[in-house]
């Protein structure tokens, strides 16, 4: 049930029109301001009907606010578990973030012995041809002489 302004000032004034009005008024040992009216038989029917509006008012904003203050729990949990979940996410992604730049670092050193290991066995190899063109000069001269 929509409470709207409208149904509000139907309260207020089915409250006015109630015996409350004259009893707020009072003193406490004085008695009534105001003069009840006697009138007829609807007068006590009319305010009948303005208590019953009250009620069935009164119980529409109770049922409205539990309704919005449910609403506003699940909202915030809502937004608690999609915060963790962020979070979690993110943590993740840093982590596998770190993992990566550690393979790569480790892929790096690794390609960076096997070149020097590349260079050294190309260097020993250079030097062994060296060698060996040397000794061959040395014989053929030794051979001539």
């Amino acid at each position: 049930m929509h409470i709207t302004p409208e149904k509000i000032k139907e309260a207020a004034e089915a409250l006015e029109c109630t015996e409350l009005k004259s009893f707020m008024f009072q003193e406490p040992t004085a008695g009534p301001l105001t003069r009840k009216r006697r009138s007829s038989r609807s007068t006590g029917r009319s305010s009948r009907r303005s208590t019953r509006g009250t009620r069935r008012s009164s119980r529409g904003t109770r049922r409205s606010t539990r309704r919005s203050t449910r609403r506003s729990r699940r909202s915030t949990r809502r937004s608690r578990r999609s915060t963790r979940r962020s979070r979690r996410s993110t943590r993740r992604s840093r982590r596998s973030t770190r993992r990566s730049r550690r393979s790569t670092r480790r892929s790096r050193r690794s390609t960076r012995r096997s070149r020097r290991s590349t260079r050294r066995s190309r260097r020993s190899t250079r030097r062994s041809r060296r060698s060996t063109r040397r000794s061959r000069r040395s014989t053929r001269r030794s051979r001539r002489s």
